[in-house]
């Protein structure tokens, strides 16, 4: 069996199925795991990703005024691949290629029927909905199902702590984009309400808000987790002051007590797979730092808590 993945999710759950060795081809974005990196790459992005937000976001909206794709698919190389099965997504026309392009291009496969399959996931439930579409696709259903158990497990790890300890409801702002600022939304919300805290803004389900200068001024949020999609860490820090200058970082709870966490964009929360219970935990830690000291340690390279480079447990600004 050979697999083609064209977005990095689907590169990480066919991996933590198990199934790493079918796959054939990713996308240009797929990077994790490390072992991936050699697999050629089916697509490449019109867009400079070295630009500001900013601009990324300006070029984003003129290519798709134009009609054109933000991706490139490179069919030849699909054509030379054969592959068996095809995992694309039809959530965002901005985050991987278009299914429309992807299903024109397998229409040119001659002589083989390739399996097309599509995620598109709104919600938390919708995540590990896909991931067992694709497990009973490559025939991973045992491996699926000790996925699913680790996953309830470690989700009932979050739920009973807090449960428990019944920490203060805190408002919660996730930034997933800087120039325009906006909240994260989809199954981030639902990530927040399981540490039973308040998502401001942005809705279960929902896409991401883009929130005014008004409104950032009315908005007074606990914590701020500053997650922006697709960017690594050094890529947020070279934006950060553009941040706090949109934003009224001085007059916030957030900023006041320092509760402001950059965490790593490109590998968690934006990612809908595997990794998104990391990224539970990553939240945790920076919400409910008290409750979750196993947290702190494990995820420390991950998160910079904003005013100075110091990562968490320390939780110290300099």
């Amino acid at each position: 069996m050979k697999v083609v993945t064209l977005l990095p999710s689907a590169t990480e759950i066919v991996c933590r199925l198990g199934m790493e060795s079918s796959l054939v081809g990713v996308s240009h974005e797929c990077d994790f795991p490390e072992s991936i990196s050699a697999l050629p790459h089916l697509t490449s992005s019109r867009i400079n990703v070295r630009a500001s937000s900013g601009e990324i976001h300006q070029s984003v909206e003129d290519i798709l005024k134009s009609t054109v794709s933000i991706y490139d698919l490179n069919v030849e190389l699909l054509q030379e691949l054969q592959p068996d099965i095809v995992i694309t997504q039809d959530l965002c026309d901005v985050c991987a290629v278009s299914f429309d392009k992807v299903e024109e291009a397998c229409r040119t496969l001659t002589g083989k029927e390739v399996k097309i399959i599509s995620l598109r996931p709104r919600g938390w439930g919708d995540i590990w909905d896909d991931v067992a579409r694709v497990a009973e696709a490559l025939g991973a259903q045992d491996t699926c199902r000790s996925l699913m158990m680790e996953v309830q497990e470690r989700i009932r790890t979050v739920r009973d702590r807090v449960i428990s300890k019944k920490p203060p409801r805190r408002k919660v702002l996730a930034i997933e984009w800087i120039d325009p600022v906006m909240a994260g939304g989809l199954w981030l919300p639902e990530m927040i309400e399981m540490i039973r805290c308040e998502a401001l803004e942005a809705k279960a389900g929902m896409n991401a808000v883009t929130l005014s200068k008004e409104r950032l001024n009315e908005i007074n949020p606990d914590v701020v987790i500053v997650k922006p999609c697709g960017y690594k860490m050094s890529k947020t820090l070279s934006e950060i002051e553009a941040l706090k200058g949109a934003a009224p970082w001085s007059g916030w709870k957030a900023g006041i007590n320092n509760e402001t966490y950059l965490v790593d964009g490109n590998s968690y929360f934006n990612r809908p797979g595997p990794r998104l219970l990391d990224s539970l935990e990553i939240l945790a830690a920076c919400v409910h730092p008290d409750l979750f000291p196993e947290f702190e340690s494990r995820y420390a390279a991950s998160v910079i808590r904003a005013g100075g480079r110091e990562s968490i447990p320390s939780l110290a600004t300099a």
